[in-house]
């Protein structure tokens, strides 16, 4: 997970925006995600440690938002497609947002399901149409006047010398 953080309105608000590119065994996920925060003074109290840093900051809807946040998940082979075709879906609350695509593998008898009826090529859909398939998520977003990009893994660029290929 790569994370940045983006201070706005002299430091008092932040927008802090994680590209997700999980894989493990039995669970894929790509996408991105985003906090919209403001700092709150707190009033210090000694025998209270959260408080002896003098501010906190706290979810808000109301603060300085991202605009133009556009998502572009790379797959195997630097094929670039839109999220969209992953059948991406949102989770939003105040101050946060997130978008992301997964694929879980899980056995029947451990989930209680059974599928009879469909035939087994039906049962799992191919990896080029799931989160499996993703290997980086860029994210392109403006931010206070600024445009940004956010990559998940570093973008690997292999340069080829045409004359030293001909020697």
């Amino acid at each position: 997970m790569s994370t940045r953080t983006y201070l706005s309105k002299a430091g008092d608000e932040r927008l802090v925006v994680s590209t997700i590119c999980t894989h493990l065994p039995f669970f894929h996920e790509a996408g991105f995600e985003y906090r919209t925060e403001r700092r709150q003074r707190l009033q210090f109290a000694l025998w209270n440690p959260a408080t002896w840093r003098g501010v906190r900051w706290s979810p808000s809807a109301d603060a300085l938002q991202p605009i133009g946040m556009r998502c572009v998940f790379i797959q195997r082979g630097g094929v670039e497609r839109e999220p969209t075709d992953f059948g991406v879906s949102t989770q939003a609350g105040d101050g946060f947002v997130k978008t992301s695509c997964e694929d879980m593998v899980a056995r029947a008898h451990c989930v209680f399901v059974v599928n009879v009826d469909q035939p087994a090529s039906v049962a799992r859909p191919r990896e080029l149409d799931d989160a499996r398939s993703i290997v980086n998520v860029c994210v392109h977003f403006a931010y206070d006047g600024d445009e940004h990009v956010l990559w998940h893994a570093t973008p690997r660029v292999t340069l080829v010398d045409n004359a030293s290929m001909s020697t």
